[in-house]
């Protein structure tokens, strides 16, 4: 059953054939990451980095690396180079103009995708991006977590959801770039419907695509020291999957599920470790959204028709004479 909005079938039939996403490192950092502050809790040294970014290499290595590498294991024909760890729009315009342009002359590459905060994207950047959106299939990742302002400052993000929206309406204002969201599901102190909340606030927003990430806690991050110190519990698979599908329900089918739950590499895990098993945790969410026997969009409460909106209001002045 089509559960969701799938990315991946997506982009079968955007272009016809199989596209990988090859998640590659500029080395660069975040504005809240100083002598200070290690940035946000559940992040460690390496900004939280796929498993697979060998960092060490030149940029045209790491994508020629991940392309073989995604070639052989996926069979795939086409690539998008993901910009992935740390905030890669936090840099001089003139690095990011030359990583573009770079990424773009690697032959099967068809797009490019860039994850950084919803608080340094200037509007010369975005001119920037903005022009590459022209030449090919482009995506911008803004991070927002959670819509919640005590929990962004709880795992000191440094930012706030009117930042997370300012930087989505700004963007969607160009042509041809693509928007989505990355939201954490397991957060410390935040219960299910705060979760539900984040989602219906992404959902009111001109958003393509959303990633929904499980809370890794990573050895090497702050969040390692409270979990240890048992300040917060972590979430079972079940609980976990359940949550997922609550999410999903509230979405529009128009929004992209590009991500259902996340990887983290084995050695750097302290917990769940259970979110090692990805195909486990798949499966565990698909039979949650068969039992319940529901999918995306089946509690969305945007955008009603005008039909449905009298509808309602008949309703409710019926109920008031009666």
């Amino acid at each position: 059953m089509d559960y969701y909005s799938s990315f991946s079938e997506h982009l079968k039939q955007r272009f016809g054939f199989k596209v990988y996403k090859v998640p590659v490192s500029l080395g660069e950092t975040c504005p809240n990451r100083n002598a200070t502050s290690k940035g946000c809790t559940y992040c460690d040294n390496l900004g939280s980095a796929s498993p697979i970014i060998q960092n060490t290499l030149t940029l045209r290595k790491q994508i020629e690396k991940g392309v073989e590498w995604a070639t052989t294991r996926f069979k795939a024909r086409g690539f998008i180079v993901y910009f992935q760890p740390f905030s890669n729009t936090f840099l001089p315009l003139r690095i990011l103009d030359e990583a573009l342009k770079l990424a773009l002359s690697v032959d099967h590459v068809v797009g490019i995708s860039i994850g950084t905060r919803p608080d340094c994207v200037p509007e010369e950047m975005l001119e920037l991006i903005a022009s590459y959106a022209q030449q090919t299939y482009l995506w911008m990742e803004y991070g927002l977590q959670s819509a919640h302002y005590r929990t962004l400052t709880a795992i000191n993000r440094g930012h706030s959801l009117a930042d997370f929206i300012d930087a989505v309406l700004r963007t969607k204002r160009k042509t041809n770039i693509h928007v989505s969201a990355h939201t954490i599901i397991g957060l410390p102190d935040e219960n299910r419907n705060d979760i539900i909340e984040t989602a219906r606030i992404v959902a009111s927003l001109p958003l393509d695509g959303i990633k929904i990430h499980l809370l890794h806690i990573l050895k090497d991050s702050n969040l390692a020291e409270q979990f240890r110190a048992g300040s917060f519990p972590v979430l079972s698979m079940h609980e976990y999957a359940s949550l997922v599908v609550d999410v999903i329900e509230r979405l529009p089918r128009t929004i992209l599920i590009q991500r259902i739950t996340g990887e983290a590499e084995k050695k750097r895990l302290l917990s769940p470790l259970w979110c090692l098993e990805k195909q486990t945790v798949i499966n565990a969410i698909h039979n949650e959204f068969k039992k319940r026997n529901t999918g995306q969009g089946v509690k969305y409460k945007f955008g009603l028709s005008l039909s449905e909106m009298e509808r309602r209001m008949l309703e409710k002045i019926s109920s008031k004479l009666g």
